[in-house]
């Protein structure tokens, strides 16, 4: 039977940091690469996952007939593309396709990921009208 081959593990530098309110000093850990160091700075990295485009299903629900339409979007698509891809399957709603979200209406430059848009969400369509 193999032995697994242990390393220690290495110990890391300890400086004191004093408190001003006379408690006892705190060790705190840190790298040699930071000991004759002035200035360090921070860069954000963000995940790949969370940068990834998910893809999700929302629904249309025509306000006028009740009629439900089920679409495959990316949180990246704006409105603009959520009407297209609406109107390609109801033609008929052409020049007045308005669509509310949460009860608001919506703007077609606006992003689905920017409205928090999730799985299964459903958008109403509406009419505007014009009076006087």
């Amino acid at each position: 039977m193999a032995t697994p081959n242990l390393q220690r593990p290495m110990a890391l530098p300890v400086r004191l940091q004093h408190c001003l309110s006379g408690d006892p000093p705190i060790p705190v850990l840190y790298d040699l690469t930071f000991l004759n160091a002035t200035h360090a700075s921070l860069l954000a990295v963000k995940d790949p996952e969370s940068t990834r485009a998910s893809h999700f299903t929302v629904t249309v629900l025509n306000g006028s007939d009740g009629k439900r339409v089920p679409l495959v979007l990316k949180s990246t698509d704006t409105i603009g593309k959520l009407q297209k891809s609406f109107l390609q399957k109801r033609p008929d709603l052409t020049g007045s396709l308005n669509l509310a979200y949460n009860g608001k209406p919506v703007q077609g430059h606006q992003s689905l990921g920017e409205l928090g848009v999730k799985d299964g969400a459903t958008f109403i369509t509406f009419q505007r009208c014009h009076g006087g």
